[in-house]
């Protein structure tokens, strides 16, 4: 390549250095490019307000049926979950 462009004339030594330290650059990034690692890209996904909620009641029925909780307690923990 390099003796195409002195062929082709008026390409000096200077010239030619600053072609090469170019195309150096540009091979040293695109290698870089290919060795380093890639971005890990972490999708996190909250559980449905909603669906919380919900599986919270079940819990607070289920204890309400089993005796652990009184009518007034299971209604005072309900209020607190569907603020």
């Amino acid at each position: 390549m390099f003796a195409i462009l002195l062929l082709i004339g008026n390409v000096g030594a200077a010239e030619l250095l600053i072609i090469m330290g170019l195309l150096l650059t540009l091979i040293l990034a695109a290698i870089w490019r290919l060795l380093r690692p890639a971005k890990q890209t972490v999708v996190v996904q909250q559980p449905s307000a909603s669906v919380s909620v919900a599986n919270e009641l079940l819990k607070l029925q289920q204890l309400l049926q089993q005796g652990v909780l009184t009518p007034a307690e299971f209604e005072e923990q309900k209020r607190r979950l569907l603020r």
